[in-house]
């Protein structure tokens, strides 16, 4: 299989979905979204599988594109997995957003709070793959086995990245 990772494709025997994760309410969108894609392509629980060719990362025309953005393209980050490993990818790549969206706000502007969505299909398998931010508190309450701990160990608490930060 020829760079798989690159481009998005997965093995053709198994049937893909594709997960989306939706960036808005930040006066830099598009760099915001640049620094996403490239955080989730390096987060080590997904990197280990955009190298083994069973996610695809790309980028796709958003489907929330309005006259407002003045002929602007807006993308959303498209994360390309097979139906077995959809429920895994979407809480690792969960807890990859919300380890970035933390982290901009302590580099970035702090008043400027980003939405993230992360949407699977809307019918069929995946289709019960949704996060938002501005409706889930973190990770700490799911409760489904398969997902791992991930590094750094499943305990985590909210709050800052580096030791005594709240």
């Amino acid at each position: 299989m020829a760079d798989a990772a690159g481009t998005g494709a997965l093995e053709p025997e198994r049937q893909s979905i594709e997960l989306r994760i939706v960036l808005s309410g930040t006066h830099t969108r598009r760099d915001d979204l640049e620094a996403l894609r490239t955080w989730l392509q390096n987060a080590p629980v997904l990197e280990d599988a955009l190298e083994r060719g069973e996610v695809g990362l790309e980028r796709k025309d958003s489907l929330t594109q309005t006259d407002a953005m003045a002929g602007e393209l807006i993308q959303d980050i498209i994360l390309v997995v097979s139906v077995e490993l959809a429920r895994t990818v979407a809480e690792n790549a969960w807890r990859s957003v919300e380890t970035w969206i933390r982290n901009r706000r302590r580099f970035a502007d702090p008043e400027e709070t980003p939405r993230v969505t992360l949407e699977g299909p809307p019918d069929g398998p995946g289709s019960g793959l949704s996060r938002d931010t501005d409706r889930d508190t973190g990770s700490e309450n799911r409760q489904d086995p398969d997902t791992g701990p991930g590094p750094g160990g499943g305990n985590r608490t909210r709050g800052g990245d580096e030791p005594g930060q709240d």
